[in-house]
C-alpha cells in the first residue's frame, strides 16, 4: 500500500514539475463596467413577471451607490457590491441591487 501511495506521489510531483498538468482555471472575469447591463432581469420561474418590484427602482441603474435610499427599499432587499459574499438561496420576492466596481448601480434582479 505504501508503495502505491509513493508511486502516485512521485508521478504527481513529476507531472507538476514538467508542466504536464493543465494550468489552474482563473475565475470568470467581472463584467466590464462600460457595458450597459439589462436594468431588470425578469423572474423566469414566475413567467417573467417582476415579483420583487425591481421595475420601480429601474431608475437607479447607472446612478452612484450613494443614490440608493435604503429606507425606501422593500424588506429583504440586498445591495451587492463587487466581491461581496451573499447566500445563494433563491427568493423571488427579494430585490438584489448589483453595484459595479466603479461604485455605480449596474443591474437589478429578483432572487
Amino acid at each position: 500500500m505504501k508503495a502505491i501511495l509513493s508511486a502516485c506521489a512521485l508521478a504527481l510531483a513529476s507531472a507538476c514539475s514538467t508542466g504536464l498538468l493543465p494550468p489552474l482555471q482563473q475565475e470568470a472575469a467581472a463584467p466590464a463596467d462600460d457595458v450597459a447591463p439589462a436594468p431588470v432581469t425578469p423572474n423566469p420561474a414566475s413567467g417573467g413577471e417582476d415579483s420583487c418590484g425591481a421595475a420601480a427602482f429601474a431608475a437607479l441603474v447607472g446612478q452612484p451607490e450613494s443614490a440608493i435610499d435604503r429606507a425606501a427599499l422593500p424588506a429583504g432587499a440586498r445591495v451587492i457590491a463587487p466581491n461581496s459574499m451573499v447566500t445563494q438561496d433563491y427568493r423571488p420576492d427579494r430585490l438584489n441591487i448589483y453595484v459595479s466596481t466603479t461604485g455605480r448601480v449596474g443591474s437589478l434582479r429578483c432572487g
